[in-house]
This record gives C-alpha cells, sequence and structure tokens, in this order.
C-alpha cells in the first residue's frame, strides 16, 4: 500500500475514534446535566412504544382508576415519546387546575390539533396567550349579548315546538336520536348563524354524521402524533378525520361569506355578526398586532369552536339522559309530574323558570356525572416547570384529568353507580350544585366556555320534551347503559325507545 494512501487510511481512522469519542462524552455529559424531574409514577412501559400496548383497546379513563389503586392519583404513561400525565382525584386536580391555573393553562402542539385548527387558530386547542385571550373574551361577550332579552327565549321556544310536532307524528318504538340532533343543531345554529334547518337537509345530516365518527372512531387518538415519520405519509385515519374536519370548515365559511355579503355594523344578528363587528373595529385601530390576531382563519375557528361546542356534548348529554329516563320510569314520572304543575298548557318553560324546576336540573346533573360525554376533557400541557401532589412537571408536559373517575369517586358520591337525581336536592326538594366534585364542562382558565350556553339551554329542552311525551323501553327490552366502545368518549349505544305524546 502505497505510503500516502496508508496515511489517508490512518486519518480517518483516527478521525472517526474522535467522533465516536466526542458523541459518547456530548451524550454522557447531557444526561449527567440534565435536570432530572420527580416524576409521578406509572406502569413500566416498552422501549419506544412506551404504554401503548397496554391501553389499545381499553377504556382509557377506566384503565386509569384500575392503576390509581396501585400508583396513587397522580399517573404517568408514555405513548412512544410522548409523555402524559394523568389527574384522577378532585382535590389534585383543583390543585393544578385552578390553584395552578396559568402553570397548567396550556395546549399541547401536536400534529393533528394543528391540522384540525389550520395551524392552531382556534380557541379550544390553541396554547395560552393573548390570541386565545381576545378570542375567548369575544366569543363569551358574543354569548352573553344573544343570551340576554329575549332572543335565546325565542330561539328555544321556535325550535322545539317544531320538533315536537314533527317528532309527536311518529308511533310506535324508535331512536330518537335524530330529533335530538335537530333541536340542539338548530339552537346553536340560530346563535351561530341565525338559521334553522329541517330534518332532511344534506348539510344537517353531514356535520351530524362526521361528529358521531368522529366519538365512534376517535380511538386512542393518532398515530402520526406519537410516531413523526408517518406525517409524511399520514394513515387512512388521519386522514378521514382531516377530511371531516374540512367539511365542517366549510360549512362554517360558507356562512361567514354570506353574512359579509349582508353585513351591516350596526346590527348583530348572530355570533358571526359579533366577530365581523370586533374585526370591523380591529381594521379601524390599524394595529398590526391586533389584526395579526384576526384573520378570516381566526374568525372562522372561532365560530366552530363555538357550534361544535355548543352542539356536540349537548346532543350526546340528552340522548344520556333520555336512556335514563326510559331506564329509570319513577325518575321520568317525578320530571313529568313537576313540568306539568309548572307549565301548564304551555309546552316550553320560560328561561326565567328555572328556578321552578329543581328536579330537572338534578336529573341533567345526575345525568352528566353519571355519563361523562368527555371522561377525559380536552388535554392541557404546562405553560413552566411547575409541581402536583409533590410531583415535578416539566414545562410542555401533556396533561389530562380523569373527569369519569371524580363523577365516581365514592369519597365523594355515595353509590357513584347508580341514577340518582336526589343527590343534589336538598331535604326540601331545592336544587344545590355539588361545584367541586362534578366538573364536565372542566375547571380552571380552560374550562368549556360554552357553560353558560349549554346548561340553560339543555334545562329547557329536557323540559319541554317532558312536557310533551313519555319515554319507555320496548317491552321485553332490558336498556343497556354500557357506552359504546372508545377509550376517550363515553357516548351510548343506539337504542330505540317508545315515545307517548302527552298532548293533544
Amino acid at each position: 500500500m502505497p505510503a500516502t494512501l496508508a496515511w489517508i487510511y490512518s486519518a480517518v481512522f483516527e478521525y472517526r475514534i474522535t467522533l465516536m469519542l466526542v458523541l459518547a462524552v456530548t451524550v454522557m455529559v447531557y444526561f449527567m446535566t440534565r435536570k432530572r424531574y420527580k416524576f409521578p409514577p406509572g406502569p413500566r412501559g416498552l422501549p419506544l412504544l412506551g404504554n401503548i400496548l397496554a391501553v389499545q383497546n381499553k377504556s382509557l379513563y377506566r384503565f386509569l382508576m384500575q392503576l390509581e389503586k396501585r400508583h396513587g392519583p397522580v399517573i404517568t404513561l408514555d405513548f412512544g415519546p410522548v409523555r402524559c400525565v394523568f389527574l384522577n382525584n378532585v382535590e389534585v386536580v383543583q390543585e393544578a387546575f385552578v390553584g395552578k391555573s396559568v402553570d397548567f393553562a396550556g395546549r399541547p402542539k401536536t400534529f393533528s390539533g394543528l391540522a384540525f385548527t389550520e395551524g392552531g387558530k382556534d380557541i379550544a386547542f390553541t396554547d395560552y396567550g393573548p390570541t386565545w385571550q381576545l378570542h375567548r373574551k369575544l366569543a363569551l361577550r358574543a354569548l352573553k349579548y344573544y343570551m340576554k332579552g329575549e332572543r335565546f327565549q325565542d330561539t328555544i321556544v321556535e325550535v322545539m315546538e317544531a320538533v315536537a310536532v314533527e317528532m309527536g307524528t311518529k308511533t310506535g318504538s324508535f331512536d330518537i336520536y335524530n330529533y335530538i340532533n335537530l333541536a340542539i343543531f338548530n339552537i346553536i345554529s340560530k346563535i351561530c348563524f341565525n338559521e334553522k334547518f329541517s330534518s332532511d337537509n344534506e348539510e344537517f345530516l353531514s356535520v351530524c354524521k362526521g361528529l358521531d365518527t368522529f366519538s365512534a372512531e376517535a380511538g386512542n387518538g393518532f398515530l402520526e402524533d406519537v410516531f413523526p415519520p408517518l406525517r409524511l405519509y399520514p394513515t387512512a385515519k388521519f386522514r378521514k378525520f382531516l377530511n371531516i374536519q374540512n367539511s365542517l370548515m366549510d360549512f362554517v365559511y360558507k356562512r361567514i361569506n354570506a353574512h359579509r355579503e349582508t353585513f351591516k355594523a350596526d346590527t348583530q344578528r348572530d355570533f358571526i355578526d359579533a366577530m365581523l363587528i370586533a374585526q370591523k373595529e380591529a381594521e379601524e385601530e390599524e394595529d398590526p398586532e391586533l389584526l395579526a390576531q384576526f384573520t378570516n382563519t381566526h374568525l372562522g375557528q372561532t365560530v366552530a369552536d363555538v357550534f361544535g361546542a355548543g352542539l356536540d356534548t349537548s346532543r350526546q348529554t340528552l340522548y344520556w339522559t333520555a336512556l335514563y329516563l326510559a331506564a329509570y320510569p319513577e325518575v321520568q314520572a317525578k320530571l313529568h309530574a313537576e313540568v306539568d304543575s309548572v307549565l301548564g298548557e304551555r309546552l316550553v318553560p320560560m328561561l326565567s323558570e328555572r328556578h321552578k324546576l329543581p328536579y330537572t336540573e338534578a336529573v341533567l346533573f345526575e345525568s352528566m356525572r353519571k355519563g361523562t360525554v368527555a371522561p377525559l376533557g380536552l388535554p392541557h400541557s404546562t405553560t413552566c416547570d411547575t409541581t402536583v401532589a409533590g410531583y415535578e412537571i416539566p414545562k410542555g408536559t401533556i396533561v389530562l384529568a380523569n373527569i369519569f373517575a371524580i363523577h365516581h369517586d365514592s369519597r365523594h358520591w355515595k353509590e357513584p353507580e347508580v341514577f340518582n337525581p336526589e343527590r343534589f336536592l336538598d331535604d326540601s326538594g331545592r336544587f344545590v350544585p355539588r361545584t367541586e366534585s362534578w366538573m364536565p364542562f372542566a375547571v380552571g382558565k380552560r374550562s368549556c366556555m360554552a357553560e353558560a350556553l349549554v346548561k340553560p339551554e339543555l334545562h329547557v329542552v329536557l323540559a319541554s320534551f317532558m312536557r310533551c311525551f313519555e319515554f319507555r323501553m320496548p317491552d321485553g327490552v332490558t336498556p343497556d347503559l354500557e357506552p359504546e366502545e372508545g377509550s376517550i368518549t363515553f357516548v351510548p349505544k343506539r337504542y330505540q325507545v317508545v315515545v307517548k305524546k302527552r298532548f293533544a
């Protein structure tokens, strides 16, 4: 071998040895000097996969309740490289989401979340910061404006009278899901778009079908959030859900564009107008920073959030409630007696009569407790290094509350598996809310902004259904009170009831 070539081989070999030593020292220094956190305990996972296989095909919220017996109320699970912390009782949730609300107010920036929200421009999934604060504030202000006065009341009366007439034409046993969808859809649609739909409208049916698909097939989320290489070639499941989300946004943008053509700054017809007015005010201020938070995409995503928040959990909650009432006829009889005594000949109560219907309120609260539609809520993310229950949680860690576990904690609920509305009433029959251990709308800074809308809406809708109809199971049919299979959702299986009209 020529001397020059031998020298080159020797130099390359020495270079490779040096490079390997430098890399080894760098890795060793990193692991020796990086901050070590006292993470909450959890089951040991597999290399690379973590705990993915352990939770596959399981209801994650129930699996966590089993883990709590061994590991305590704060649990760590790894999903591939993604680490999640779960809070499984009310004490640790209150400590984190209320006592340290800003520390836990973030949202994780996931691939799917950014894709479904056009780059994180919505309210529900965008991270904590000025843009989120602005749009949430404007959304709450617009909702309160709509709900004051008679418009909200008139909307519910108009919608419920129409649904009662259409549903009253049915005989025998049938699935009331579409009628519940129609009622809730039209109420929130009137609020957002000043528009009402018929039961056979293709857009109405398409939006509801998309939401049903998400509830039924969301499963454990999306692999693209855990394994980055899949983002180059997304799975069929991810593409399917992206198409569903794009269809919903097309539905929303179509209505925003139509509103722009007839928009008048001195007239607020609905939620879209409220957002257009806010956008116009921002344009007049000529503030570039403010305008950057008020793009058409931000506006569309905010409208979609309000529409979705007011629609999906409400319809599933009412569907659970109707099933519970058919399964517990003695509860339904008390409801009938209450609404009859208050409403007389009227079919729809006034919002101002809500305090006169405490048992109706108790039934709804118990239905939302036992039938917790979103058992894990939405994921939070820590905005800084923080702690909970003595454990250290680094900045950017995904944190979820096991609301299902809180709603079924025997320390706070006597016989939690029993459907018992009386737990929300005092000895004189007055409604007594359980604020700390009841949290279907979550708590803290990221609590559901639609709560102020949903609770009175559901109350009036349920009272109207009870004034007009009696629900019972078909002869020989035992009600199935177990949810549809799903790890992160808790929705009822489809069922049929016999519906009897209670008015001529």
